[in-house]
């Protein structure tokens, strides 16, 4: 056989079975989520199970979507008649901005969260697939079907984390963990490109996560960032430093472009209120069938927000790599050890926080003033620890690798992947029962109508303890804004700022003049003390369900 004809028919052949790797990783991740999420959240016109943050993610894409007077990612839907940067809303500005060409094609009363988490899980595990690839390329075990082979449990393993699709109970956002295996498949992947080359390419992928969320851009510029700080013999320190800089640039751009940058003037002192507890990567929350280790959780919050429980096969992994390499010297890789560390102990510290937390007990360690107030705006400081949970999958996969050699290392995972897969279920079936459970709140006595605008008093960000329709109003209140299109003075942000604050708590100043055709809702306090004001406007009765409060809906026109 010639030459040329060889290689081009090799080069086919692994092309190929690369190819179908990704597909094999894709099928499963796909068949994976859909069978956590259940038929819900598949189906495009079920609203009943999107509720709390979701429903305000949700409301946010309605109100936006159909509101013609928006500006970038500006509206005056969610805080009437203020305009107010909808990022605060945690909507993934870069997708929402993608999808406003064909809102028009959207069905109203239409949700897609299903679809995403199973696009989330897919890319996730194709990502982490290649990622596998590329380490295993870097420690000399590229060889062929049996490479493609442990890439494939790798990318399984990677998308049977139970971190993400624990996350799909509450947030779309930080499901969107795909981009932090992306940032690392891009990291290894472009590691001899040329400077440019290289900066296109990680750059870009740091301006995407900016579009999704900050804890997921912090992540990617400290891995990125991280490995670029360990390459600086081969790089040199001003190459180095060119590096650093164009992706710090990137970020703040990114950051300010899509709204997240001084969205808010609210002062915040969050960071470690929800940190990683010490056991977190061994604590399910008492859930896992193999390990339901459940400990003590001295914040009251962080065993969701702050949850790091990486699964046992990954322990097991981690724990294999250890036993079979400590005193073992393993031969010279381009694999980026030094690097990979270095992400995975900045990380683990800054999701442990100044808040310290082993079990039930709590110490807590002084800072810089300065350092925490830039810290404070990451409250679920425990989030931080993903990027070294996924390192963690790479560096144990090259360390394997180079000490037990490809054949060994095949077999080992496929015993892990499936520890990992049996240990997980139960919580991949808590979070389906969750979901299936779920019931977002609606106003039952209020109909959609063509009302100006709804109108809250106090509102949600004024009080949420008092406000009409109980501290779960931002639900009801936007889903009938959002299905009658109109705005509303109602909203629950990551951040209220201070000038929205003043204006919607200046009660006197707002309810001085009626709007006659807006619905308004207001607590038992305010509704006695304006009551005269509604008399020829409106028709006033007390709000179903919701103690003490009163709607006030537009007399019918004559």
């Amino acid at each position: 056989m010639n030459g040329p004809a060889f290689i081009k028919r090799r080069f086919t052949l692994h092309t190929a079975a690369t190819v179908a790797g990704a597909v094999v990783v894709a099928l499963f991740a796909g068949w994976w989520a859909a069978r956590l999420l259940g038929p819900a959240p598949m189906d495009p016109k079920n609203l009943q199970w999107v509720w709390g943050d979701l429903a305000q993610v949700y409301v946010a894409w309605s109100q936006y979507l159909s509101d013609p007077d928006a500006s970038w990612l500006s509206s005056t839907r969610m805080s009437y008649p203020l305009p107010l940067s909808i990022s605060l809303f945690d909507p993934m500005p870069v997708l929402l901005l993608l999808a406003r060409p064909f809102s028009g094609l959207v069905t109203p009363g239409s949700q897609y969260f299903g679809y995403y988490f199973v696009a989330c899980l897919v890319l996730q595990g194709v990502f982490g697939y290649l990622a596998a690839l590329r380490t295993l390329r870097l420690v000399d075990a590229d060889q062929g079907l049996g490479s493609r082979y442990v890439a494939v449990l790798i990318g399984v393993l990677f998308a049977t984390i139970p971190y993400t699709f624990y996350r799909f109970q509450g947030h779309t956002a930080l499901s969107s963990q795909w981009v932090l295996v992306l940032s690392l498949w891009t990291a290894l992947a472009t590691r001899q490109w040329t400077r440019v080359r290289w900066c296109l390419a990680n750059a870009a992928v740091v301006l995407l996560a900016t579009g999704l969320n900050p804890y997921l851009a912090l992540l990617v510029l400290l891995s990125t960032g991280g490995l670029t700080l360990m390459s600086a013999r081969a790089l040199r320190a001003p190459e180095v430093a060119i590096r650093l800089t164009v992706l710090a640039v990137t970020g703040a751009v990114g950051l300010w472009l899509f709204g997240f940058m001084g969205g808010s003037t609210a002062q915040s002192d969050g960071y470690g209120i929800y940190s990683m507890n010490l056991l977190g990567p061994f604590d399910s929350n008492g859930i896992a069938a193999l390990l339901p280790l459940d400990v003590p959780d001295p914040t009251g919050g962080q065993a969701f927000e702050g949850y790091t429980y990486v699964g046992l096969g990954l322990l097991l992994f981690a724990a294999a790599s250890v036993l079979f390499c400590v005193n073992h010297r393993l031969r010279p890789s381009a694999f980026p050890f030094a690097g990979g560390f270095l992400v995975v102990v900045v990380c683990t510290l800054l999701a442990l926080s100044a808040v310290v937390t082993l079990a039930g007990h709590v110490v807590e360690l002084p800072i810089p003033k300065g350092i925490h107030y830039l810290l404070s705006r990451f409250r679920g400081s425990g989030r931080l620890f993903w990027m070294a949970g996924f390192w963690l999958i790479l560096i144990c996969l090259a360390a394997c690798t180079l000490r037990l050699g490809l054949r060994r290392t095949a077999v080992l995972l496929t015993v892990l992947v499936a520890v990992q897969i049996l240990d997980v279920r139960p919580i991949a079936s808590k979070v389906r029962a969750t979901t299936t459970a779920a019931q977002s709140l609606r106003f039952s006595d209020i109909p959609v109508a063509d009302y100006s605008e709804v109108l809250v008093f106090p509102a949600w960000q004024c009080d949420n303890g008092t406000t009409p329709g109980g501290p779960r109003n931002y639900e009801s209140v936007g889903y009938l804004a959002a299905a009658a299109r109109v705005p509303t003075n109602n909203f629950y942000a990551a951040r209220t700022p201070d000038d929205q604050r003043g204006y919607h708590c200046d009660y006197a100043a707002r309810l001085a003049q009626i709007d006659k055709r807006a619905v308004y809702l207001l607590s038992a306090a305010l509704m006695e003390q304006y009551r005269t004001g509604f008399d020829e406007s409106h028709v006033c009765s007390p709000l179903a369900n919701s103690d003490g409060a009163w709607k006030c809906l537009p007399k019918p026109r004559s």
